[in-house]
């Protein structure tokens, strides 16, 4: 995933702008990743749909991929071709990406079920969802989880306990213990993105 954002910004945007086009990059989805692969792996596939406008020009195209991918020690397979169904339509080319180094510096890994996320991002964080993601900076991100009080995690996780005096909201341990690593997972990935040139994340 994060070379086809490489790629959108080093090879397509600089192809916009050398004739004169401003494209945002949010309409670009030319580069994307084959389902067969793992997005968030070192390797597999790219598939590169050449934007029709490039479309005489895609040994210009892949040089500027091989030489983009080359800066950053990827070594990559045959480029294949996979033609369009509809005619006159520009082929998708496959770039196979067979070793990456990049991966040592890889996002850490953040795992949480759908449900703990809304309860970490939305009740503990005060994040809202917006056409059903959350976004937010990563910046912002970092302070509010630093500020995550244990008697916000407490409070968060407790639930109606019957007792003989009566019943009374008790924090459950063990879920309190799993939102604690769900916070340093998020702490951990806010921090990479910080170091690593991300200001925006999202997550769904």
């Amino acid at each position: 995933m994060e070379l086809c954002e490489y790629l959108t910004a080093n090879v397509l945007e600089p192809f916009y702008a050398k004739d004169g086009i401003n494209w945002q990059r949010r309409f670009m989805d030319n580069f994307t990743f084959d389902n067969t692969c793992d997005p968030l792996g070192p390797t597999g596939t790219i598939r590169f749909t050449p934007p029709p406008l490039f479309a005489g020009r895609l040994g210009e195209l892949e040089h500027a991929i091989v030489g983009e991918l080359s800066k950053l020690g990827i070594r990559t397979g045959a480029f294949a071709y996979e033609p369009d169904a509809a005619p006159k339509k520009t082929q998708t080319i496959l770039i196979p990406i067979i070793e990456n180094p990049t991966a040592l510096v890889a996002p850490p890994d953040v795992n949480m079920s759908h449900t703990r996320g809304c309860l970490v991002l939305r009740d503990l964080l005060g994040y809202q969802r917006v056409n059903g993601r959350y976004e937010f900076a990563a910046e912002d991100l970092l302070k509010r989880v630093s500020a995550v009080t244990e008697e916000k995690i407490a409070a968060c996780t407790a639930s109606p306990v019957k007792l003989a005096e009566g019943v009374r909201r008790t924090p459950s341990p063990i879920s309190m213990k799993a939102i604690r690593r769900c916070l340093d997972e998020v702490r951990q990935f806010s921090l990479w993105a910080l170091t690593h040139n991300h200001p925006r994340l999202a997550a769904v």
